[in-house]
């Protein structure tokens, strides 16, 4: 069985060509050129699954899951499902001892890869993640200087616009929950939000994804360089959590250099790598949550009178790690307590919220200083709570 398995595991990533397709230069090992020609197929796939920055068997389970499947996987009848074009031309061909090893152009299906390996139970499909944890909301903002807004720069820059254009269609096509943030400005209280950021020095687009209620928002910048035979186009693009700020993944794509060729087709074939990488690393934290439990974020204000405001915040502390799966204390100051928690128990903030609020009124350093949990604004995951005695 192990013969089914490719003998090089040897490939190079070369560019996403599609929301579904990556290209490939993969390297195989056979008697004949024929059969190194399909080893190289397989190792394009054995690439996709176990290799580069972003592979699709990311944790140690689905690696065990797939390992039992690994020998019949790799006939090459059932790779083949998976290659949508072989090149012609040999990149390269070298006699070996007991045969010969060549390098072709591969483009595999990716896509179709990750889903039937979710049929099969091997990996989780985003249906089950979303299940579990709630399909995450994503709104996709071009970078901006603080004060800036990010809404304004979308309308005015149609190279910025195109970007965000290619993000949303793989965002769309991969099944996500998309937020345009042009179509929601007919939101009062989003209105409200921009009019007095205006004369903030402030992450607008942090305020925006804030506001919208979006679980994940990315930003990305876009450039134009003049070569020598033609232009290229550079992007970045960056995926943060909305309500803990946490970087989920940074990527940067390239186009290739072509005379003649329009900026925005140059901006997409920049885009394509950079969004593909990036979303690899949205659905790694996606996982993760999944092991952890869900992940929220939790400011406590404390109001009133306290003869020690320290055994306030640490009877709120000893709430939490009872009431937590995992608790993260971010900041602490005299009047504020800053957590990130982890936890399993309860599938929406409010929930959530009612839970933790007969906690802690339960809390007997709590009820001794005639303090109640009250909730200040409940933004997805994203809790503002004050601890409060003043009866109001």
């Amino acid at each position: 069985m192990l013969a089914q398995l490719p003998e090089s595991r040897e490939a190079v990533f070369v560019e996403t060509f599609s929301s579904a397709e990556v290209s490939l230069k993969a390297k195989g090992i056979g008697k004949e050129v024929e059969d190194a020609e399909n080893d190289a197929r397989k190792a394009a796939v054995y690439f996709v699954l176990y290799s580069g920055t972003d592979p699709l068997l990311q944790t140690d389970e689905e690696k065990a899951n797939f390992s039992k499947i690994e020998s019949e996987f790799f006939n090459l009848s059932n790779i083949n499902n998976y290659i949508t074009f072989f090149g012609n031309e040999m990149l390269s061909r070298v006699r070996i001892r007991g045969g010969v090893k060549v390098e072709k152009f591969v483009r595999v299906n990716k896509e179709k890869l990750s889903q039937d390996l979710a049929k099969r139970g091997i990996i989780a499909s985003r249906a089950d993640l979303s299940e579990a944890i709630g399909n995450p909301v994503i709104m996709v903002l071009p970078e901006v200087a603080r004060g800036q807004s990010p809404i304004e720069a979308l309308q005015t820059d149609s190279e910025l616009k195109k970007g965000a254009e290619v993000i949303e269609s793989y965002l769309t096509a991969r099944k996500y929950t998309v937020e345009v943030p042009e179509q929601r400005q007919v939101i009062a209280d989003l209105a409200e939000a921009q009019a007095n950021l205006k004369s903030m020095e402030t992450d607008i687009a942090y305020q925006l994804a804030l506001t919208i209620g979006a679980d994940i928002y990315i930003t990305y910048n876009v450039q134009i360089e003049k070569g020598t035979f033609g232009s290229k186009a550079s992007v970045g693009c960056r995926a943060f959590e909305t309500t803990t700020g946490r970087l989920l993944g940074t990527e940067t794509g390239f186009s290739p250099e072509r005379p003649s060729t329009s900026t925005a087709a140059l901006i997409e074939e920049a885009m394509n790598s950079a969004i593909d990488k990036t979303l690899s690393r949205i659905d790694a934290y996606w996982k993760q949550d999944l092991e952890r439990g869900q992940q929220y974020k939790l400011i406590f204000r404390i109001v009133g009178d306290y003869k020690d405001l320290f055994d306030i915040s640490d009877a709120i502390e000893d709430v939490l790690k009872k009431f937590a799966s995992s608790t993260r204390q971010v900041a602490v100051t005299d009047r504020t307590l800053d957590y990130v928690i982890w936890q399993k128990d309860y599938d929406t903030p409010t929930k959530l919220f009612r839970a933790l609020e007969k906690a802690v009124n339960a809390n007997p350093t709590i009820r001794k200083n005639f303090a109640k949990l009250k909730r200040v604004s409940v933004n997805r995951k994203l809790l503002l709570l004050a601890i409060d005695n003043t009866g109001d």
